[in-house]
């Protein structure tokens, strides 16, 4: 696990190394963004042994729990699905972790019923509670400070998001690049070069054009190499893939070049869609990738490539 080559955006929430007084405490010390990660990382991680692992139905039951419950739009078709599900898997516990069986696991069952009532649960869970009292958490036992602790925690925090809006200024500028260089006329392949030409016309590269790392647009982050969703696919409503290979600027305007990567399928061993790349360049507007605003991140493994994320994706 320590060896473990977490991308871009997963590198983040990078658990801590688990410890053999973890396991003998069964509790893991993480944040729950942390948890989160690793949960939706874990067949990735352990992709060596999880097939001779009984249990792993556990993890499945909940995986696809977990991809239902945060989905948006929730169709009221997938209500029958939730409730066969967390059966199933309070089942799976009562098999084979009947001593682990905490009240937690008794309230999965209620999914069905709270998402018919009030409509998709990912409206009303506590995440961003959770990261917050752990900013907070931690500035008061670093602090020592203890006369009058709600007003500096307040203080505190008001200061940290003034400095972060003047240095950003995302009010004022929709666009904040990071790592700006000149463009070489020899970093682009010939079909990138024939795109460029048919768009823009006769451009200098050198010139005319510059680059980022990184691009925050409408605050939203765009990272080279990293995956993001454009589409699903109308028959199946399966996932459209779109790497960015370049964040090119002409005439104070982004542009992405991307490369629309091949849906190979789901696999359900690792809980990630397997892509390829078939070389299928294009130019396209950042107002364009807007159909799911978070980066992906692509892990090799046996001599292939998968995107895992934890959502499912309607049309409707």
């Amino acid at each position: 696990m320590e060896k473990f080559q977490y991308g871009y955006f997963d590198c983040r929430n990078r658990p801590p190394p688990i410890l053999v007084k973890h396991m003998q405490n069964d509790r893991i010390s993480a944040t729950a963004a942390q948890k989160l990660c690793l949960f939706r990382l874990f067949p990735i991680i352990f992709n060596d042994f999880i097939h001779d692992v009984p249990s792993m139905i556990v993890y499945k039951q909940l995986r696809e729990i977990l991809d239902l419950v945060l989905s948006i739009p929730f169709r009221k078709q997938w209500i029958p699905v939730l409730r066969d599900l967390c059966i199933g898997f309070h089942e799976s516990m009562l098999l084979y972790f009947h001593t682990k069986m905490v009240p937690k696991i008794h309230f999965v069952c209620e999914y069905d019923k709270i998402i018919n009532d009030y409509g998709p649960s990912i409206r009303q869970w506590c995440f961003r509670y959770e990261g917050c009292h752990a900013y907070f958490k931690k500035i008061a036992l670093r602090s020592n400070n203890f006369k009058n602790v709600p007003k500096m925690l307040a203080t505190r925090y008001c200061l940290k998001q003034a400095f972060k809006l003047s240095q950003l200024n995302r009010m004022k500028n929709l666009h904040y690049a990071v790592r700006i260089t000149n463009t070489q006329r020899t970093s682009f392949t010939t079909q990138i070069k024939n795109i460029l030409l048919d768009h823009f016309g006769r451009i200098n590269p050198e010139k005319d054009l510059i680059q980022c790392n990184k691009l925050f647009h409408e605050n939203v982050e765009y990272y080279r190499s990293s995956v993001y969703v454009l589409d699903l696919r109308d028959p199946d409503e399966q996932p459209i893939f779109a790497q960015i290979i370049y964040i090119l600027k002409n005439n104070e305007k982004w542009w992405f070049i991307i490369d629309t990567l091949e849906t190979i399928g789901y696999d359900e061993s690792l809980c990630s869609w397997e892509v390829k790349s078939m070389d299928r360049f294009s130019l396209m507007d950042p107002h364009h990738m807007k159909y799911y605003y978070k980066g992906l991140d692509i892990y090799e493994l046996k001599n292939s490539s998968f995107v895992s994320f934890t959502a499912r994706f309607t049309l409707y």
